[in-house]
Formats: structure tokens, sequence, C-alpha cells
């Protein structure tokens, strides 16, 4: 078995001649699905959009699977961080995880600041370095930090648990607990307790920690055709029994039933995929290690391309769909630039100190 290589979530990612390259194609992959999924959801009026027309069929199609990428990075946390113990070994890993955030929070205000002419003291941006609103994408870091305090006493409670039944029945009772609150407490409806939906992480945590431990394997064509069936739900839906109205996700959020069974089966699909070609380890490598980065970045670039190719090329959200294949891999590549750069930059400052 190939040896694995140290990983902490987000892309803390140490390289080695021994990597599974399986699971930087995942990472590389959720990275490119959470900057993908913000055209969609945050930076395009997609979601105030009459549904209707092919372009408005393939862009709800196409939604349900960029919405996994944080699911696959929880995934890759419990599938890489199972054997992670309580050591000082272990704490010191959120150092650099805690410096970039600091860093990319400190850019980003002064890119706000001067760039966006927003008015606030100084005292209130650093405020909102603790609050995680500086980088408006940075929820994610305040939802990692208790999942690495979490993380070594998730890890004793898996593994005593002790059989593969018994660990099944918890990940299906997380997913109960989480999933299903997403379809049924909906317009005005509470049919099932929703208190514990928010603990959302701890399913695809223990989910991942799983395919670690048993490795679970299924055909792959059976794989492509449960994500195509799930990311059909929501179009299909609306294209046969909703008119004039925008569209409606019937399906549910990216860990509700329905997103989260699109997530395990796209990790299942890949994450033990090898090949030998060196340019493309490389490039899912350096990716891989880069992503926490890029997240913490990219922000900067939605604010600055989204507003120009809006202005200039915007005519409906049906015609715009098009300009995706042109923005995605312009903030894509960007943001692996600047992470690439400041990378490089805490290299050279840790050999001169």
């Amino acid at each position: 078995m190939k040896q694995l290589c140290k990983n902490n979530l987000g892309g803390g990612q140490k390289s080695c001649q021994n990597r599974i390259i399986g699971l930087d194609l995942v990472r590389s992959c959720a990275i490119l699905f959470v900057i993908a999924g913000h055209f969609f959801v945050l930076n395009t009026p997609f979601k105030n959009t009459d549904f209707g027309g092919f372009s408005m069929f393939l862009q709800a199609m196409s939604i349900p699977l960029f919405m996994t990428g944080v699911p696959l990075f929880l995934l890759l946390t419990g599938y890489l961080n199972i054997n992670k113990t309580v050591s000082k070994r272990y704490y010191k890993g959120c150092i650099r995880v805690l410096a970039s955030y600091f860093l990319f929070s400190l850019l980003t205000i002064l890119f706000r600041k001067y760039y966006l002419q927003e008015d606030l003291t100084w005292a209130k941006w650093i405020l909102k370095i603790f609050d995680f609103s500086a980088i408006p994408y940075a929820w994610y870091i305040e939802m990692w930090i208790g999942l690495f305090l979490l993380t070594p006493f998730l890890n004793m409670l898996y593994k005593a648990i002790p059989t593969r039944w018994q660990k099944q029945i918890l990940i299906l009772t997380l997913y109960a607990m989480t999933a299903l609150p997403d379809l049924l407490n909906r317009y005005g409806l509470h049919l099932v307790p929703g208190f514990w939906a928010s603990c959302y992480p701890l399913t695809f945590f223990f989910a991942g920690s799983y395919i670690h431990e048993y490795k679970p394997r299924f055909e792959s064509w059976k794989l492509w055709i449960v994500i195509l069936l799930l990311c059909l739900i929501n179009p299909v839906f609306n294209s046969l029994f909703v008119h004039n109205h925008t569209l409606i996700q019937i399906a549910g959020g990216p860990w509700g039933v329905f997103g989260t069974v699109i997530a395990l089966a796209f990790f299942l699909l890949f994450y033990q995929t090898d090949f030998k070609l060196p340019v493309l380890r490389k490039s899912l490598t350096k990716i891989s290690l880069l992503s926490l980065d890029m997240y913490l970045c990219c922000y900067l670039f939605d604010a600055m391309v989204y507003p120009y190719f809006m202005e200039h090329y915007f005519v409906n959200q049906s015609q715009f769909g098009i300009y995706f294949f042109v923005i995605v891999p312009i903030l894509f590549i960007s943001s692996f630039l600047l992470a690439w750069v400041k990378e490089g930059t805490f290299c050279l400052v840790k050999r001169l100190m």
C-alpha cells in the first residue's frame, strides 16, 4: 500500500514521493467546484431568474455537482485524519492554516477598504478577522477550527465502535439527523427533528473515516448514473411542474439527502485513481497543496472579475451561462497564482529565519 502523506483540511499536505494521486484529484476538484459554485450562488442572478430554456436547464443540472466542494473537503478530512491523536505535533498542524487565514484576511481588508471603498474603522476591520467576516467565504475556517479540535476525539469514538455494521448505523443516524431536515422541514412544515442539521460536518467526517477503513468499491458506471440522475432532479421537476418561476430546489442543498449522496459518489469515483503521467500528477499535487490558500483568496478575484463581466457582457442569465467557461478558469488560475506566490514567500521567509 502506498504511503499516505500528511494532509490537513484545506490543503495542508507536505510533499512526498508516494502520494495517493486520487486524493489530490478529489481535492483539486473540490476547490474547482467551490469556485465554480460561486458563479451560480453568489455572483450571478441565477436564483432570481425564471427557470426555462436549454441553457438554464444545463445550469440547474450542474449546480448540485458544483455544490459538493465543501462536502468533498470534509470527506477528505475524515479519510486522511483517521489516525490523528492528541499530541503536541497534531495541534501544531493548525499553525499553517491560521497563518494563511490571518494573512489573507489582512489582504482582503486592504482590498475592501481601498479598492471596494468600504468605509469602516480599523477597529471594526480587525474585529471582522475574529468574527470570520473579513473574508466573506471564511465561514469555512470557523467551522474547520472546531472540527480540527474535535478530530482526535472523534477518532477515539469511531475506533471504539466494534463492528462495521455499527459504524454504518452511526453514519446513517448522522445522515438522517443532518440531511433529512433539509428535505422535509420546508415551506412551513417541520416533519423531522432539525436541531442537529448543522452538524453535517460530522456526517462527512465519519463517512470519510469509514471509506478509509473499508475501501468500499462500486462500478464506476453505476456511480456516474447516480450522480447524473440526482443532478437531474431539479431541472426535470421544474421543467415538468413549474412555469414562470425561479428554480425550485426540490432536491435540497449540498449536505441534504441528495447532495450528500452526490458527494459520496464523486469521492468514491476518484479517491483511488492512479496514473503515471508526471505532468498531470505534479499539477494536481500543486493544486491540492495550495487549495486552502486558493479558497481564501478567490474572493478577491470574484470581486474584480464578476463586476467587469456583468457590466460588459450580461444580457440575461440564460445567455450569460456560456461565460461560465471563461470566468471560472480566470478565477481558478488567478487564485492559484496568488496562492503560489504566497506559499513561495512563506518558504523564503522561513529559510531566511
